[in-house]
């Protein structure tokens, strides 16, 4: 059995600068933002470093020695993968490309799949535990209605407190127009560029958007759940890579129908450090 999977033996990397994978770049908001760690192997460790307050010493007295608290956070590789029966006479179709057209969807799918199982999964249904079941229901805020200015300053004025680094914002893009909407109490719109150029800020914190973000029972490229808007720390957002996106194209036809394999995958995992580094608005119904 061939166990090595490495260029020589079939797979060929999804290059960075593709249209492929800056499609995928463009629709996965947890790929463009979350801290990304290498993984060579299924399980990796994150070190996670807790301190306990630093003391004024005076000259020549002894350093007091501090129990630091040292624990780790660990992420588990899960492999997307599907595969694709293909005509060899559409892959001899240069006009229709059906090849890269395969894997162009399947990675614009995988990145809704990927942000909708790191953000919105509420059942254990997941290859992760998603960061609306891991805050917990202390720190989500259901709207009840539309999104308010109150349910934005709450949830960032909350976040910007901690000591946990920068904050990243990830909506589901039913938040878009509520947002260019908004205004404070004064009458001034909190969004002062509403989205028309470069990347766009609520707070001076920048937003992406997904479609993933909503809620889901198990992870799907297709969520029909209530729009999520998520405040997290960046640092906390921890995305684990292992391999891909990347394909492999069998070389010779099945005898009885003329088809090629194409076989996608990208291997992923995701923790997010601490239940009190993001918040999650849910946009939900009025009583």
């Amino acid at each position: 059995m061939v166990t090595d999977l490495s260029v020589e033996n079939g797979w060929i990397p999804i290059q960075q600068g593709t249209e492929v994978l800056s499609r995928d770049v463009e629709v996965s908001a947890v790929e463009a933002v979350a801290r990304r760690e290498v993984m060579t192997s299924e399980f990796k460790s994150v070190p996670r470093f807790l301190a306990n307050g630093v003391d004024v010493v005076a000259e020549h007295a002894t350093i007091p020695l501090k129990d630091a608290t040292l624990d780790d956070v660990t992420l588990q590789a899960h492999k997307f993968s599907n595969r694709y029966a293909i005509s060899i006479e559409d892959r001899e179709d240069a006009v229709a490309d059906s090849i890269n057209a395969y894997k162009r969807e399947w990675l614009s799918n995988f990145a809704v799949t990927l942000d909708n199982a790191v953000l919105g999964v509420t059942g254990t249904g997941g290859p992760f535990e998603s960061v609306y079941r891991k805050v917990g229901s202390g720190n989500r805020l259901a709207t009840a209605g539309v999104l308010t200015y109150e349910d934005l300053v709450q949830v960032i004025g909350d976040m910007e407190s901690n000591r946990k680094g920068g904050l990243v914002i990830i909506a589901h893009p039913k938040f878009k127009m509520a947002l260019r909407n908004l205004k404070d109490s004064n009458g001034d719109r909190v969004v002062t560029d509403p989205f028309g150029a470069g990347v766009p800020t609520v707070f001076g914190h920048e937003v992406r958007f997904s479609h993933g973000a909503r809620t889901s029972a198990t992870y799907t490229d297709d969520p029909q759940g209530n729009p999520l808007l998520v405040v997290a720390n960046k640092s906390n957002l921890i995305l684990g890579v292992r391999s891909g996106p990347e394909s492999a194209l069998s070389e010779e036809p099945q005898w009885a129908n003329d088809n090629v394999e194409l076989k996608v995958r990208a291997r992923r995992g995701f923790v997010l450090a601490d239940s009190n580094s993001a918040r999650v608005v849910e946009l939900t119904p009025a009583a």
